[in-house]
């Protein structure tokens, strides 16, 4: 996870791991990645990269960390034709090549900036730099979540802004969740004002929904998991 919240993936193991050639060019800082007939090329640090001559767009640029080249986990969707889905309460990526029909769901690309989450209309690049994800409810049951929503307070980006994010956080969930549920939300929330504030957490619910709202002092985001009551 990098500063802007965005998750990376190490390129050589993923894409080695779905049966594909990784080739570095150190000169030119360059990576060549051949999956079955398709050639893709990226630079270290440039968010632009292309698939077959043509060029295409990372939500972030990739990155070296420690010799190990890093790209965004939209980019193995993107190029590598996989179907990608984060589960941040178990911290996990999941990885599917399989591309039958009903596993065609990637996570999106941008579309008039909006995509449907398990119901929930979400903006894929808000203003406020609100993170996001889908949920695994539909693939794994009940226990997982519908929505992961995560609240960012990083001194070192001064376009974030904490205030922004939760009215977003509050619009999202008004689509679905009953309002005075939701408002009990907020109120937890407006407790956490600095990134050193730390809220336990805590579950809400109404007739349909669950929502829990927790805060660590190890990252300092605020995590809100929404669920299928």
């Amino acid at each position: 996870m990098i500063k802007n919240g965005r998750v990376q993936v190490p390129l050589r193991f993923v894409s080695e791991a779905m049966g594909a050639k990784v080739q570095w060019d150190g000169i030119a800082r360059k990576v060549t990645v051949t999956l079955g007939g398709d050639k893709i090329e990226l630079s270290i640090a440039k968010k632009a990269y292309t698939l077959n001559g043509q060029q295409f767009q990372m939500d972030t640029s990739s990155i070296v960390n420690h010799g190990t080249t890093f790209v965004p986990i939209r980019f193995v969707g993107q190029a590598l034709g996989a179907r990608v889905t984060f589960d941040t309460i178990h911290n996990t990526i999941h990885i599917d090549t399989d591309n039958s029909d009903e596993n065609l769901e990637q996570i999106p690309i941008k579309q008039d900036g909006k995509s449907v989450y398990n119901g929930f209309i979400i903006d894929l690049e808000p203003d406020s730099k609100l993170l996001v994800g889908k949920g695994l409810y539909d693939t794994y049951g009940s226990e997982y979540t519908l929505l992961n929503i995560v609240v960012t307070f990083d001194k070192m980006d001064t376009d974030i802004d904490y205030k922004k994010q939760y009215e977003d956080v509050e619009d999202i969930l008004l689509q679905k969740v009953d309002s005075e549920t939701v408002a009990a939300v907020m109120r937890y929330l407006s407790a956490k004002t600095t990134a050193e504030d730390m809220l336990p957490s805590k579950e809400f619910k109404d007739t349909n929904y669950k929502v829990i709202v927790s805060s660590r002092m190890i990252d300092a985001n605020v995590n809100i998991f929404v669920f299928k009551n």
